[in-house]
C-alpha cells in the first residue's frame, strides 16, 4: 500500500495526511513527518567563482517503512519550497490520481483534465505551469520504460519559466 501525496498548488502538500505548507520551517516539517531522513545540503560549483547552486534538501527513503523515495527542498531561509517524488507515493492533484505504475502519457492526459497548459519539455517530460509541476518518465530520467518516474511540484516555478522552458 502506497502513501498518498495530495498536492494543492499555492498551498503545499499532504503526505500521510500531514499538511506541509509552502514556506513551512524545515525543523517543523521534520518534526511533523517524524521519520528517518538524510540531510543533503550541497553547494554545486557551476564553474564560475560567482555562481553556485545551493541545495538544501532532506531525503526520505522508505518513509513509514514503505517503498518510497522523495526529497523535500528548502530555500536559504530553511523554508519548504519544492517536493520531488521518485517513486512509491500515489499522487493526488485536485482529485486526479496518478501513480508510478502509470504510463507517462496517461498521467499527462489526466492532468490535462484540470490544466490545459501542458508543455512537452522532451520525450516523456511535461511541465504544467499553472499547476506548478513537472512529471517525467523513466526513459527521460535516464532509465528504461515509459512509466511515470518523477513528480516535481513547487511553490514557485519562475526559474523554469525564466529559462524559457515554456517558450
Amino acid at each position: 500500500m502506497a502513501l498518498t501525496l495530495t498536492y494543492q498548488p499555492d498551498k503545499g502538500v499532504f503526505i500521510d495526511n500531514k499538511l506541509l505548507l509552502w514556506s513551512s520551517d524545515r525543523q517543523q516539517v521534520r518534526t511533523l513527518l517524524n521519520g528517518k531522513f538524510e540531510i543533503a545540503d550541497n553547494v554545486i560549483d557551476l564553474g564560475d567563482a560567482t555562481q553556485s547552486l545551493i541545495q538544501r534538501r532532506d531525503i526520505y527513503e522508505s518513509y513509514q517503512g514503505l517503498d518510497n523515495f522523495f526529497f523535500l527542498n528548502f530555500d536559504e531561509n530553511e523554508q519548504l519550497t519544492e517536493v520531488e517524488v521518485h517513486y512509491g507515493l500515489t499522487i493526488n492533484v485536485a482529485g486526479v490520481i496518478i501513480d508510478f505504475s502509470m504510463d507517462i502519457e496517461k498521467a499527462a492526459d489526466l492532468l490535462c483534465g484540470i490544466s490545459a497548459d501542458k508543455k512537452q519539455l522532451s520525450d516523456g517530460e511535461y511541465f504544467f505551469k499553472n499547476l506548478k509541476l513537472t512529471i517525467a518518465s523513466s526513459d527521460s530520467m535516464g532509465g528504461e520504460g515509459n512509466d511515470l518516474s518523477y513528480f516535481y511540484c513547487s511553490k514557485d516555478v519562475s526559474h523554469l519559466v525564466d529559462k524559457e522552458v515554456c517558450s
